[in-house]
């Protein structure tokens, strides 16, 4: 404290060189700030180290494309093959073909001109464009359907099996996803649209952009959080100038990791752009600590500049321990393979460690040289107010029935920890989304009409060039392709093997089988290079120029993670089984699917890791603080009750654990220590002048209710996000908001019970621990009873009541 006191008083010397410093510090900052962009990337979302996504990433580098995109064209009456429907068709085949921003992607539909039928002609296979013009006669009409329906390529996948919706499916490079290739998108299909006909737009880049619009919502949620936060504040302190005070730390603070970020060139996107309203919360929550001490100290000095150092000395060795376990925690999510989490991670601790720098030199210097409290303003901040009354009822209780409290706190947890093992991990993007938005109807009638919206891709890889030419393999490929459509999930699976099984089918004629393949590698590449003559090359993205290495394309109708985890368990299973003798590798779990499946191994696994991670800095940290390594434990108990309650809230409730719920425990553990800390420090303030039981009553209703205006402070302004109607936030800032609300309560009732109850050293200072007594030969009692005055509750010897 001596060291915290000399800093105190150097700040009400040099008040106003300090408030210049920050601001000039803030400002350099803040130009970073101005060149933040909101940049939603997949890459970013993706653990980049995981096999799957490798694969994933090594197929888009080898075939291009990774972010379909399907267009559903769907007359509301009768079937596409009329020439209105067809037109359609063409004009957005057209239009996306001619987009730079395809690049090594393609278009497929029934009028893209990498679309081939497959005939016999004069006894000669015959293949050209599918439909180089739309037909406008009944003959046309007729032989167009003929030709669609007698090749399996076609039907599920650019006609519906009923023919009553056709499809234009994009492959854009992943790169090429965010909000102006969804507009542009846009742009194509709405003159498209009419009285007649639907048109729905499904695929990975529509949800990439779909997450760019709602992290765009933070500049409306942002200001509503402000305005909610200063409303906590005004209730603490009941003056304006305790209320914006605050608010000024916290924005500055938010400046400062923003501007941070800008200069370092981190992504703004999906889950970074929650940040601000979290530095804000945090930022100002600890703000009310030092401001509500400096009240309390001038009530007792009535000199300003004095009260200032004195909250200074007794509250900042708290703030420098409590911020630097919250920024330390946040810190540890670095270790994250998901580049969004990091950056998550490092601007909240540098948000936090920002907040903390200014409110032990912003906000002491502001308030040493504004004037002294009025006697109105301190009658206000001071008045009795229901959580006073209720904080002493609530000393009351844990001082009187510790065990009660302490027992209460386990039952519920045990009751909540029955729903954890029910938890679902899973990371659907498309189950972010409210099943009544456009994005989720397009994809539901994508889903029911074509072979699905989602993708994956099955990486094969040959020892060498023309492996994919040797009936052999590509049988066994054909294998794994009616392999994975025993899937109910997967509609359709295409690769070169439907290509030459087309060719073979059409050169047997009917009397020939219709599923082989062809019967000599001599014949296969006759067949490949026929078809390779044909015009442009539709076979790129399935196989290279080698025909060392290729894929199979399978659309999903789902990218939940119990079917995703199913499907790549399996098929791995029967590649290694199919494939053995074979000289060709499988890699599994390219696409969207596989991604998705992926991310939610390792939100498991490195959350796990991560709250470990947390657990041990807050541990470690504590017990430095407080010289005790039982302290540490101590810290750590609020927390575990919290966040073991909150997590069996979800087991009992069915929200998922995702990257976006995931995000709360960081939340919870890392600031939640806070209110631990705050308190054990206040309480060992208190027994310094004061028995256990009065310092408990104390120390409840002084850091109390600071805790309490801190913790409504982060759960009032995530509540926030709930408006946004993107079910990650939802999820997010209800949990947050819960495990806020209990990690509060459990500092402020379990930990003074448990205190009460085991009476640790750590908590009594040196002076309030007698010397063991000496032992000593009995007396003769007196004649008459002595009255020996007592105080209720004063340590006994050992530290004892």
């Amino acid at each position: 404290m001596s060291l915290f006191r000399r800093w105190g008083e150097f700040v009400v010397r040099h008040p106003v060189p300090l408030i210049a410093g920050v601001l000039a510090v803030v400002a350099v900052l803040g130009v970073g700030a101005l060149r933040l962009r909101l940049n939603v990337r997949e890459q970013d979302q993706l653990p980049q180290g995981h096999p799957f996504v490798q694969v994933y990433n090594r197929i888009n580098q080898l075939f291009g494309g990774g972010a379909a995109v399907i267009i559903g064209v769907v007359p509301r009456s009768g079937d596409v093959f009329t020439p209105e429907t067809l037109a359609k068709v063409a004009r957005i085949t057209s239009k996306l073909e001619a987009m730079p921003e395809l690049g090594r992607g393609a278009v497929w539909s029934l009028a893209a001109g990498r679309v081939k039928r497959i005939a016999l002609v004069a006894d000669e296979l015959d293949v050209r464009q599918l439909m180089p013009e739309v037909p406008n006669d009944t003959e046309g009409l007729r032989q167009l359907r003929a030709e669609t329906f007698a090749d399996p390529r076609f039907v599920g996948a650019l006609v519906s099996a009923d023919g009553r919706a056709a499809a234009v499916i994009a492959d854009f490079p992943t790169e090429a996803e965010g909000p102006k290739l969804q507009e542009k998108l846009e742009a194509i299909v709405a003159p498209e649209r009419d009285v007649q006909t639907d048109v729905v737009i499904a695929g990975g880049p529509v949800i990439v952009a779909a997450l760019d619009r709602a992290a765009a919502q933070m500049a409306i949620l942002f200001p509503i959080a402000l305005v909610v936060i200063a409303l906590v504040h005004y209730e603490a302190f009941r003056t304006l100038q305790a209320m914006v005070l605050p608010l000024i730390t916290a924005l500055l603070s938010v400046v400062c990791a923003l501007g941070f970020m800008g200069w370092l060139g981190l992504p703004l996107d999906i889950w970074s752009a929650i940040t601000p309203v979290a530095i804000l919360a945090v930022a100002a929550g600890h703000a009310v600590q030092i401001l509500k001490r400096y009240y309390e100290e001038y009530a007792a000095l009535r000199d300003s500049r004095a009260a200032v150092v004195s909250s200074v000395a007794h509250v900042g060795p708290v703030m420098v321990t409590a911020g630097s376990i919250a920024a330390a925690g946040f810190a540890s999510l670095a270790t994250f393979d998901i580049n969004s989490i990091r950056v998550f991670g490092l601007l909240m601790a540098t948000g936090i460690l920002s907040a903390l720098v200014i409110e032990m030199t912003f906000i002491p210097a502001v308030r040493g040289i504004l004037p002294a409290p009025r006697q109105r303003e301190m009658r206000r901040e001071q008045d009795e107010r229901w959580l006073s009354d209720a904080l002493r009822r609530m000393a009351e209780v844990v001082v009187r029935r510790p065990r009660v409290v302490v027992g209460v706190a386990v039952l519920l947890l045990a009751v909540a920890l029955v729903g954890a093992p029910y938890v679902t991990v899973d990371n659907s993007l498309r189950g972010l989304f409210p099943a009544s938005g456009q994005l989720r109807r397009d994809d539901a009638v994508v889903n029911a009409r074509f072979a699905g919206a989602s993708t994956l891709r099955v990486l094969i890889e040959g020892e060498a060039n023309g492996v994919l030419e040797e009936p052999d393999v590509l049988r066994a490929v054909a294998d794994l392709q009616r392999f994975l459509e025993s899937f109910p999930e997967i509609g359709q699976t295409v690769s070169v093997v439907d290509y030459l099984k087309q060719m073979d089918r059409v050169m047997q004629g009917d009397g020939g089988p219709k599923d082989s393949i062809p019967a000599s590698r001599r014949l296969v590449g006759q067949y490949l290079l026929l078809y390779s003559m044909s015009g442009p090359d539709d076979l790129s993205g399935l196989v290279d120029a080698g025909y060392r290495q290729g894929a199979i394309l399978a659309y999903s109708k789902s990218d939940e993670t119990a079917f995703a985890e199913r499907v790549f368990r399996r098929t791995r299973e029967f590649a290694d089984e199919r494939f053995r003798l074979l000289p060709v590798r499988v890699g599994v779990a390219g696409g969207s699917v596989g991604a998705q499946a992926a991310l939610n191994e390792v939100v498991v696994r490195e959350k796990i890791r991560n709250i470990a991670q947390v657990s041990a800095i807050i541990f470690v940290l504590s017990a430095l603080a407080l010289r005790s390594v039982v302290g540490g434990l101590f810290v750590l108990v609020p927390l575990a009750i919290a966040l073991g309650i909150t997590v069996g809230v979800m087991g009992w409730t069915g929200i998922w654990l995702s990257m976006s719920t995931a995000a709360f425990m960081a939340m919870g553990v890392s600031i939640g220590a806070d209110f631990a800390i705050y308190l054990i420090f206040r309480l060992r303030e208190e027994l310094a002048r004061a028995s256990l039981a009065d310092a408990v009553s104390r120390a409840l209703v002084t850091s109390g209710t600071a805790i309490f205006f801190v913790s409504s402070a982060v759960a009032l302004g995530y509540l926030v996000l709930v408006c946004s109607g993107f079910k990650g936030w939802v999820h997010l800032g209800g949990l947050t908001a819960l495990i806020m609300a209990l990690a509060s309560a459990a500092a402020v009732m379990v930990l003074p019970a448990l205190v009460m109850l085991l009476r640790p050293r750590f908590v009594f200072p040196a002076a309030a621990q007698p010397p063991a007594p000496r032992v000593q030969k009995p007396r003769r009692a007196p004649s008459s009873p002595s009255r020996v005055p007592s105080r209720r509750g004063a340590p006994s010897p050992g530290g004892r009541t």
